[in-house]
């Protein structure tokens, strides 16, 4: 199987270098070909450098970013401005199904290997910004000039009378100084929206809540008022099967008086008859 061309870049992993932070760097891999191809990356310095992913497949007409990070330094080392750091990037074709394994980057096995080695270049920290003079030391530079310039000429005698000194100028007030009013925040349309819709929800949940309460004493005053309901058609039923029963008990009661009473009067007869 030929080994297709592909198309390794940059040729030089460039790093500007930061205290205490993890430097990026990307290797892109072309494929213009039809078949797939497995590459794998290496580097001089595998504790230095963490490379995501490693290896893998570039399928047919696509690429493959590989993400390079230097982890962070604490110090800028002097070796860094002649870094001797390298990768080596190999690739090799594929079957349709083939896999990657433990051959596969084989230079005994694999004929059709190919190498592209990348270089490191890591760019020195920043120049810090130079000094602004101050006006003192615009002063001092006034004052050097003045003593550079020799001793000043004898001075003419010239017997003036001298006026007095005018009477010093009022200080200027002070410019107001302008402090910039920091602008407030925009606000996310979507986030405002979601706290409309929140407090909308909200509103028509205290609403449903207040209907349901509401729902709930109609429904227990219903209740009770069936529970009275019946409870006085029980009596009004009760009342006329009582009637009859009382009547039975009285009369009887009533045979029995009448009878006491004809004994009584019989006895009263019996009694003064005998008389």
């Amino acid at each position: 199987m030929a080994s297709p061309d592909v198309e390794v870049s940059p040729s030089d992993l460039r790093f500007r270098f930061q205290l205490n932070k993890q430097l990026l760097a990307t290797i892109t891999i072309n494929n213009p070909s039809g078949q797939r191809v497995a590459f794998k990356i290496k580097t001089t310095a595998p504790k230095k450098y963490v490379v995501r992913p490693s290896s893998g497949v570039v399928e047919p007409r696509s690429n493959v970013s590989i993400q390079v990070v230097m982890q962070a330094q604490k110090e800028y080392a002097p070796e860094n401005a002649n870094c001797k750091d390298k990768f080596m990037v190999q690739t090799t074709p594929l079957g349709d199904t083939e896999q990657i394994d433990k051959d596969t980057f084989s230079k005994e096995l694999r004929k059709d290997l190919k190498e592209y080695r990348l270089k490191v270049t890591i760019e020195g920290p920043a120049a810090p910004p130079s000094p602004v003079p101050e006006a003192n030391e615009a002063d001092d530079e006034s004052a050097g000039a003045i003593r550079n310039a020799g001793p000043p000429a004898a001075p003419i005698q010239i017997s003036t009378v001298s006026a007095p000194p005018p009477p010093p100028a009022p200080a200027a007030a002070p410019a107001p100084v302008s402090v910039p009013v920091p602008e407030a925040p925009a606000v996310d349309p979507r986030l405002r929206a979601a706290l409309d819709n929140l407090t909308a929800s909200t509103s028509e949940n205290q609403q449903l809540k207040s209907q349901v309460d509401r729902l709930q004493r109609e429904r227990d005053e219903l209740r009770r008022q069936l529970d009275v309901f019946q409870l006085q058609q029980g009596a009004r039923t009760a009342a006329p099967a009582a009637q009859p029963a009382a009547a039975a008990i009285a009369k009887p009661q009533l045979t029995m008086a009448y009878v006491l009473l004809v004994a009584v009067i019989a006895f009263l007869l019996g009694n003064f008859m005998r008389f």
